[in-house]
């Protein structure tokens, strides 16, 4: 019998009168992917009443979060006025934290970059890092000259799970540290994190090639290997926050020692470190030591060391894309994270040279592969892109939960 076809959801709004903050993220989402939208065509949309609909446009306009075009005269009635997101009406802050540096951007609500800067450091204690991060806050607002208030958040994407040390952790000392909870201590607005891949997933959600997709695994391939999972136009966490560590399922058995203790893990195959396993000692020592990343920047898929490296990694990662597809029956599987755009269109060819030798998912036809929109800082601009994402997109699961509280 053939299954019948999952309908896309609809962003809907909802007339309860304690889900205004739901309501008005419904109408900025609206916007945001329908620009020139006029109020009629955002009743249709969210479902909203008309009245409430005229209250939220006025209350966005006001504050800057709409800007009103000049009104379209059309066959019937009065003109109607197109609105679109203002990307100015706010600004948000992105980190990308390892143990030997930050990497800071300043984007603005279309996710824009507008500025950013770096600090190199050596593997600080949580409560220096937060100073550290603070500063940095505050001089790049300064230093672009922008209002304070108009600051919407701060992300901070994080390597392996949020609140956990380990092979791909801060540094020791970080265990269970909530890093939101100290920065919101000392800043006055919204903090969020995420590790890496979760937050590049939300970036592609918002701004890259995932935008149109309600389900999809973005692989972030960082120093380690992980994943994000967005499935019904969420991001999955999980019972402890570590949905989506790919990087420790086992692919080789007797294979490769893993910093977790286990041995032949995906990560030990598919990551910067094991690219750079590929080189000879000085070579390799001298990428590890290059925090900046231009010496991986500098390399290329001719390389014979690179070459190696793909043919090992490519069936590795086509094992976990054929797990993941019979797992999670994703629309598509995005590759992205810190390796040059040049390696990872190769890995990405012999990823379908694999595929049309004859490799599929149990699910049928072979589930699409293809690089996520990013770059060096794509866990920067995805940290960047939580408090946008919870500034204009509705959470149902939110939602959901209020209901059931209030009844």
């Amino acid at each position: 019998m053939a299954k019948m076809k999952k309908q896309p959801k609809s962003v809907t709004g909802t007339n309860l009168l304690h889900a205004k903050n739901h309501n008005r993220r419904a109408v900025l989402d609206a916007v945001r992917r329908h620009d020139g939208l006029s109020r009629a065509d955002i009743t249709r949309i969210t479902n909203l009443s008309a009245q409430t609909i005229s209250n939220l446009v006025g209350e966005l306009e006001e504050t800057g979060l709409l800007l009103a075009g000049e009104p379209i005269r059309q066959k019937r009635g009065q003109p109607a006025r197109p609105y679109r997101l203002n990307p100015d009406g706010g600004y948000a802050i992105g980190f990308q934290l390892t143990g030997t540096q930050f990497d800071a951007v300043l984007v603005n609500l279309l996710g824009e970059e507008r500025a950013r800067i770096s600090q190199q450091f050596n593997h600080p204690n949580p409560e220096r890092a937060v100073e550290l991060l603070i500063e940095a806050t505050r001089k790049i607002i300064a230093d672009c000259g922008l209002d304070p208030v108009r600051n919407i958040g701060i992300g901070i994407a994080m390597p392996g799970p949020v609140g956990i040390a380990g092979p791909t952790g801060i540094a020791p000392g970080w265990e269970n540290f909530d890093i939101v909870a100290a920065m919101s201590e000392k800043i006055d607005c919204p903090v969020f994190a995420e590790n890496d891949a979760d937050a590049a997933a939300i970036s592609e959600k918002l701004y890259g090639n995932a935008r149109t997709l309600e389900n999809f695994v973005y692989v972030f391939i960082g120093y380690g290997l992980g994943a994000g999972l967005f499935m019904d136009n969420q991001i999955i966490h999980g019972t402890n926050g570590a949905a989506g560590e790919i990087g420790h399922l086992p692919v080789e058995p007797h294979g490769r020692d893993c910093p977790c203790g286990r041995k032949g893990c995906l990560e030990r195959y598919v990551s910067l470190l094991a690219l750079y396993d590929e080189f000879d000692a000085a070579d390799r020592d001298a990428l590890l030591n290059d925090t900046t990343l231009n010496r991986l920047a500098q390399l290329s898929p001719d390389d014979e060391p690179v070459k190696r490296w793909i043919k090992q990694a490519a069936p590795h990662l086509a094992t976990a894309v054929q797990i993941l597809g019979s797992m999670l029956d994703p629309q598509a599987v995005m590759l992205g994270g810190l390796l040059p755009a040049s390696i990872l269109d190769a890995l990405l060819i012999e990823l379908g040279r694999l595929e049309s030798a004859g490799s599929r998912t149990p699910l049928g036809n072979a589930l699409p592969v293809q690089a996520g929109v990013g770059n060096l800082l794509s866990a920067a601009m995805g940290a960047a892109a939580l408090p946008i994402y919870h500034e204009l997109v509705p959470d149902f699961q939110n939602m959901l939960k209020i209901r059931d509280a209030k009844g």
